[in-house]
């Protein structure tokens, strides 16, 4: 009665198929688990239509009840199949939007009343019965197909409805599942003695698997942990349910690290401490994020007592072939609910609390809770510093120094300030980075250059007391290859003599010897002069700093204060050596009287600070020097 060429074929693919998935991890998410219950369901369609086929075939060979069983057994799982279709749809658009609750409610309503319509049929006949003859169709047995479109069609529905919040590819593969299972549909309409509906229903398996349950689409290349797709869909999901913990930390220095050592060998050791966490804590999600980043998510967990843990076992290397590689961890801890914020803005805060805490000083045990709203406290100063830069809006300050023999003015320091929409000004230690890490720290130190050569133009320095003035370079903008030729560009527009401006360059500028030597010597034949800031604050040696052509340079205030607190003698004999080498001293962080006198004493020739000014708006300096 029945062909079943297609039946055997499909059972050995379905077969492939759920081997391969339950050997893979899986994430505990709504969406997985409704793809195994597809699986599940699929798996009993598939048998039991063959074997309610074989027994309405040989009906006369088995009992009415069993003919019964077999049937009912059939339809009940037929209709949850399609049901499951249509829930995976939605779980896939929960994903991306929110869908309206009312859709969750009312959407099982024709699965339910279907299914007690198969159910009846032993005493109402309704979609099918058996008698003598053997089995027959009922006069409700078109509710299969009603069943079948209605879902399809509010499938269809929803997906296009949604079209703008999914990619192309979401999109188009739930649209080619519901045209593969339409299709399947009619197919058996039309042939109703061929089974080859399981046949289409597996398409649209297959489909849905490629698209969205491969694990490798949600495993990282580096070990045993989820990716960031993975940990996106996490969050997204548990957060709604309930609250739930999580635990992140960075590799600090990832970036110097993976440059001491190979790239192979740092993912080997990425994958390392991936395996480690996920054996050392089977009952959290283990992510691996990006650059070093790992997170843990778990309903529930210690999270001081797993940093210290995490932390101890940093103590030791982690080994990659013969290579023995030494790493520390920054930690943050979060704790998020239905009423938190958006997944984006906990994702986006989380990398941004990482990457500030494996530059902080925490100690490599201490998990530090994050703020959400540090991401929009982070997006209100990104948007104040791209409306400065598109608007010429950055403003400039200037803050004198001062001659610590006749306690005149003698030059000033450029300094770049922005502000918010509400008037309130963002601080440079916070728009500095900012502007780095978008690639427009070169526009800023462009407007800066070219703010300050406006000033020069249009006021008389001489009678203001100036000799020159300082501006900040970036070592993020030493590396544009054309630095020279946008300066020399920007004086000439203005008709300012680089003789006027030099340039401050911090000792973290100076770790790339021959890139920041070409760009300074090349600077230096167009006129510029150069002054190094923060020294003591970082690494720099007399020897290194010899070999740049530095004019001036600037001790740090740290230093200068840790001085005034406690006279050693490092400080003073520091400063003799420099005069020796014939550069001139400038001592930043004077805040009194005393300072100033002490730091005139030890040789300073420049002074810097709050006791002589702030940095003031131009028209406020010009109103306090000017004559």
């Amino acid at each position: 009665m029945w062909n079943y060429s297609f039946t055997i074929p499909s059972a050995m693919i379905l077969l492939i198929l759920v081997i391969f998935y339950f050997r893979r991890p899986r994430m505990p998410i709504r969406m997985n688990i409704t793809f195994l219950s597809l699986l599940l369901i699929h798996t009993l369609t598939l048998l039991t239509d063959y074997l309610s086929s074989r027994v309405d075939e040989t009906y006369m060979n088995h009992s009415i009840a069993l003919c019964y069983a077999m049937n009912l057994a059939f339809f009940v799982f037929f209709l949850a199949r399609i049901y499951c279709f249509f829930r995976f749809t939605l779980d896939v658009l929960e994903n991306h939007c929110k869908l309206p609750g009312v859709i969750h409610r009312v959407s099982p309503l024709m699965f339910v009343l279907a299914e007690l319509c198969a159910l009846s049929s032993p005493v109402t006949h309704a979609v099918f019965f058996m008698d003598a003859e053997g089995y027959h169709r009922g006069p409700c047995y078109d509710v299969l197909y009603v069943c079948f479109f209605f879902y399809l069609l509010a499938a269809g529905a929803l997906i296009l409805v949604n079209r703008r919040r999914l990619s192309p590819g979401v999109r188009n593969c739930l649209l080619a599942v519901v045209l593969i299972l339409t299709f399947g549909n009619i197919a058996r309409i039309l042939l109703p003695t061929l089974l080859v509906m399981n046949t289409f229903c597996l398409m649209g398996i297959l489909v849905l698997y490629l698209a969205f349950e491969n694990p490798d689409l949600f495993l990282s290349d580096r070990g045993s942990a989820f990716n960031m797709r993975a940990f996106k869909i996490v969050l997204a999901e548990w957060s709604q349910k309930g609250s739930c913990r999580l635990l992140s930390f960075i590799v600090r220095d990832y970036n110097e690290i993976r440059g001491i050592y190979s790239g192979l060998q740092m993912d080997e050791g990425i994958r390392l401490i991936t395996d480690y966490l996920s054996e050392r804590f089977p009952t959290c999600l283990v992510f691996y994020l990006r650059n070093g980043s790992f997170a843990l998510v778990s309903k529930r967990m210690d999270a001081q007592g797993m940093s210290r843990e995490i932390a101890s076992r940093f103590q030791k290397p982690w080994i990659s072939g013969e290579t023995e590689i030494m790493m520390k961890p920054a930690f943050i801890e979060v704790e998020l609910d239905n009423k938190g914020a958006s997944t984006d803005h906990v994702i986006s805060s989380l990398l941004l609390a990482l990457e500030s805490a494996a530059q902080s000083d925490y100690s490599d045990d201490q998990s530090v809770p994050l703020s959400i709203q540090a991401i929009d406290q982070y997006l209100a100063d990104k948007q104040a510093l791209e409306t400065a830069l598109e608007g010429d809006g950055l403003e400039v300050y200037l803050q004198p120094l001062i001659d610590s023999r006749t306690g005149l003015l003698i030059a000033a320091e450029a300094l770049s300030r922005v502000y918010r929409s509400d008037g309130r000004m963002v601080p440079p230690g916070v728009f500095i980075p900012i502007a780095e890490k978008s690639g427009s720290i070169i526009a800023l130190g462009e407007q800066v250059l070219r703010k300050v050569c406006r000033f020069i133009r249009d006021n008389d320095l001489k009678a203001l007391g100036l000799q020159w003035i300082n501006v900040n370079l970036s070592p993020y903008q030493c590396m544009s290859p054309d630095l020279a030729g946008h300066f020399k560009a920007i004086l000439e527009e203005y008709g300012i003599p680089a003789e006027l401006i030099h340039l401050e360059l911090t000792e973290q500028s100076i770790a790339d010897y021959a890139l920041l030597k070409h760009q300074l010597l090349t600077l230096q034949e167009i006129g510029f002069q150069f002054a190094l800031d923060d020294y003591g604050s970082g690494y720099s040696n007399l020897t290194r700093v010899k070999q740049y052509p530095f004019k001036n340079i600037k001790i740090d205030m740290e230093v200068v204060w840790n001085y005034f607190r406690d006279r050693d003698p490092l400080l003073p004999t520091m400063v003799q050596i420099f005069k020796q080498m014939q550069f001139s001293i400038t001592a930043e962080g004077i805040e009194s009287r005393e300072m100033a006198e002490l730091m005139a004493e030890i040789g300073c020739d420049y002074l810097q600070g709050f006791y002589f000014s702030k940095p003031v708006p131009i028209p406020e300096f010009l109103e306090r020097y000017g004559t």
